[in-house]
C-alpha cells in the first residue's frame, strides 16, 4: 500500500468575494532541475528520491511554494511517464489544484474530474468534486457578463451537497450556493432595470419575477418587488402597484437594512401607498 502525501493543499474556499488567491510567487524550475533539487533535499529516511515517488513529491512541493509552472511541467511529465502509478491520483489532483490557481480553469477541471471518473475511490474524490465547482466559481465574472459559469458552478456545487451532505466543504458549498443564486437573481434584475428603460413595464415584470425565483431573500429582491409596483405605476394599475407596495413593506419587515437600498425603498414604499390612487387602473 502506498504512504500517501500527507500534506493538504492550502486551504483557499469561500464566497466569490474570496474564491480568488493571494497572488503566488512565479518562479520557473525546469523540470529537471527541480527533480535533482528534490533528490538532493531529502534526508536519510525520508524515502527514495526517483522513480514514480519522487518525481511526484518533487511536483507537490512545487505547487506548495508556489512555484505553479513548475509544479504543472512536472507533474504533466508525471502523468505521461507513469499512468499507472500508484499515484497518478495524488498527481492529477495536485496538477488541477496548480492549474486552478494559475487562472486555467478548464485545464483545472480536466484534472479533477481525471481523479473523480478514473479514480473514484481516491481519498482525493470528495476534494476532486468541491474542486470542480470552485473552478467554475473562480470563472464568474459577476450578474453583467456570461451567465454560463454562474449556472455551472450553481449545477456542480448543489451535486456536491446531494452527494456529500455532511462532507468536509458542506459550509462552502452552501455559502456559495447562495451567492450563485444571488447573482442569477441580480441577472435578471438588471435585465428588468433595462426593459423599464425601454419602456415595455410588462416584460419587465417578468424578469424582476424571475429574479424572484430564484431566491426571493436574495440581496436585490426587495428591488425586484419595488420594480414590479414600478411597472404596474408605469401601466397606471394602481390598485395592482398599491399590493405590491404593501408586499415590499411586508419583505422589509423590521429589518430593511439587510438588503440593498431596503431602508430608501421603505420609505418610498410607505409614501406611494399613502398617495396612490386606492383603486382602478
Amino acid at each position: 500500500m502506498k504512504a500517501k502525501a500527507t500534506s493538504s493543499p492550502p486551504e483557499r474556499v469561500g464566497l466569490l468575494r474570496r474564491f480568488g488567491r493571494a497572488g503566488a510567487s512565479w518562479v520557473w524550475v525546469p523540470v529537471m532541475s527541480a527533480l535533482v533539487l528534490a533528490g538532493c533535499s531529502r534526508s536519510p529516511g525520508a524515502g527514495p528520491a526517483f522513480g514514480p515517488e519522487g518525481d511526484f513529491e518533487a511536483g507537490r512541493r512545487e505547487y506548495e511554494r508556489g512555484h505553479l509552472v513548475a509544479a504543472i511541467e512536472i507533474l504533466e511529465a508525471f502523468e505521461r511517464n507513469h499512468p499507472g502509478s500508484q499515484y497518478i491520483d495524488d498527481a492529477l489532483f495536485y496538477l488541477g489544484k496548480a492549474h486552478q490557481e494559475n487562472d486555467e480553469y478548464l485545464l483545472a477541471r480536466q484534472a479533477f474530474e481525471r481523479v473523480v471518473e478514473d479514480y473514484p475511490m481516491s481519498p482525493h474524490a470528495e476534494d476532486a468534486r468541491f474542486e470542480i465547482a470552485r473552478s467554475w466559481l473562480l470563472g464568474v465574472r459577476g450578474a453583467e457578463l456570461d451567465a454560463e459559469p454562474v449556472e455551472e458552478a450553481l449545477r456542480s456545487m448543489r451535486a456536491y451537497q446531494r452527494r456529500y451532505p455532511e462532507g468536509a466543504h458542506r459550509e462552502e458549498a452552501g455559502e456559495a450556493v447562495a451567492e450563485l443564486l444571488g447573482t442569477l437573481a441580480r441577472k435578471d434584475y438588471l435585465n428588468a432595470e433595462t426593459y423599464m428603460r425601454l419602456g415595455r413595464p410588462a416584460a419587465a415584470r417578468r424578469y424582476f419575477e424571475k429574479s424572484l425565483e430564484y431566491w426571493d431573500q436574495s440581496p436585490c429582491s426587495a428591488q425586484a418587488i419595488a420594480g414590479i409596483a414600478r411597472s404596474h405605476e408605469a401601466e397606471k394599475d394602481w390598485a395592482a402597484a398599491r399590493q405590491s407596495y404593501a408586499r415590499l413593506l411586508s419583505h422589509l419587515g423590521d429589518d430593511p437594512g439587510r438588503y440593498r437600498e431596503g431602508k430608501e425603498l421603505a420609505d418610498r414604499a410607505r409614501e406611494k401607498l399613502a398617495r396612490l390612487p386606492s383603486t382602478g387602473s
